[in-house]
C-alpha cells in the first residue's frame, strides 16, 4: 500500500500527500491505508506464447481496489479470505495464475477478486460460479487437481448489513434510498474498521482440502492460448536478448544462428 495521505474534504484521499510527499491514489481511504493489509504474489507465463515465469509481482489491496472500481466490504473479506486460503493451501508460494481453477459466487466483488489472484476467467472455464459459496472460493490446481476452500465463519459478518445491501438493491423510496445509502456505507465501514482490519485472515476464515468438488458448469470453455506453454523448459542455446539474465544458462554471446534459420523457414 502506499504511504498514509491527509484525507480530503470526504475523508477520502483526493489527490492528498502522503507523509513522504508524494501524491497517494485517491481511491484508497485515508483510513484504510494502514500496515498489514494482506498482499499477494502471483506468476503468470512470460509472454503470449511463453513459458512460465518464476519471477513473482505482488498484488495489494490497492491493485484489487482499481481493478474492481471501488474499495468496499465485499472487496475485502474476499482479500481476506484468499489470504487465509493463500497461507495453508500454497505455503508461502505463489498464486500461479496459469495454472489454477476457481469458483466463487457470482458478486461483483467476491468474482473480481477470485479472477483477478487467481487468473480464472469464465470465458475459459476456469472461473466458475456457485452461489452456495457465499464468502468464500474454491481453487483446484490444474496440473495436479489437488483442490482447497476457504469460507467465512457465520455470523462474522453482520445481518443487518447483508439485509440492508440486499434492500438497498430494490424498490425502497428514492428520497429513503438517498439517506439511507450514505448511512449504509457508514456502517460498512464502520464494521471494516472496527472487526475486519484488526483480525487476521485466519481468524474468521476456515480453509480446508477438499477430496472431491463436484465443479459447476462452465459458462464458456474456450482454449486459453497464453498458457499452452507454460510447462516448456527453458532454452538450451537460444538466449533472449530481451531478458538475458532470466534466460541465459551461461555466459557468451548467444548462439542462434540455426533455430533464426528454423524460424524463417515458417512452422509449416
Amino acid at each position: 500500500m502506499a504511504p498514509r495521505s491527509t484525507p480530503g474534504p470526504d475523508g477520502g484521499r483526493n489527490g492528498g500527500e502522503s507523509i513522504d510527499g508524494s501524491r497517494a491514489p485517491w481511491y484508497v481511504p485515508a483510513w484504510l491505508d494502514v500496515p498489514g493489509l494482506p498482499t499477494f504474489e502471483v506468476i503468470d507465463t512470460r509472454s503470449a506464447q511463453g513459458r512460465l515465469d518464476p519471477r513473482s509481482k505482488t498484488v495489494t489491496v490497492a491493485d484489487l481496489v482499481l481493478f474492481h472500481g471501488h474499495a468496499c466490504d465485499g472487496l475485502l473479506r474476499g482479500a481476506w479470505a484468499m489470504r487465509a486460503l493463500a497461507d495453508v493451501a500454497l505455503g508461502g508460494a505463489p498464486f500461479d495464475r496459469s495454472d489454477l481453477l476457481v469458483v466463487s459466487k457470482n458478486s461483483p466483488c467476491l468474482g473480481d477478486v477470485a479472477a483477478y489472484l487467481t487468473g480464472g476467467r469464465a470465458r475459459f472455464g476456469t472461473h466458475r460460479l456457485d452461489a452456495s459459496l457465499g464468502v468464500g472460493f474454491q481453487i483446484r490446481v490444474r496440473s495436479s487437481g489437488v483442490t482447497w476452500e476457504v469460507r467465512e465463519d457465520p455470523g462474522f459478518f453482520p445481518d443487518l448489513i447483508g439485509a440492508w445491501e440486499a434492500a438497498l438493491l430494490g424498490d425502497l423510496d428514492e428520497d429513503d434510498k438517498r439517506e439511507l445509502l450514505a448511512h449504509h456505507e457508514s456502517v460498512q465501514w464502520d464494521w471494516v474498521r472496527d472487526a475486519l482490519l484488526p483480525s487476521a485472515p485466519g481468524d474468521h476464515y476456515r480453509v480446508e482440502r477438499l477430496d472431491h468438488l463436484e465443479l459447476p458448469p462452465a459458462l464458456l470453455e474456450a482454449r486459453r492460448t497464453d498458457t499452452v506453454n507454460r510447462a516448456v523448459e527453458p532454452p538450451v542455446e537460444v538466449v533472449s536478448p530481451y531478458d538475458p539474465d532470466l534466460d541465459a544458462p551461461g555466459s557468451g554471446p548467444p548462439t542462434r544462428g540455426r533455430w533464426a534459420a528454423r524460424y524463417e523457414e515458417g512452422p509449416g
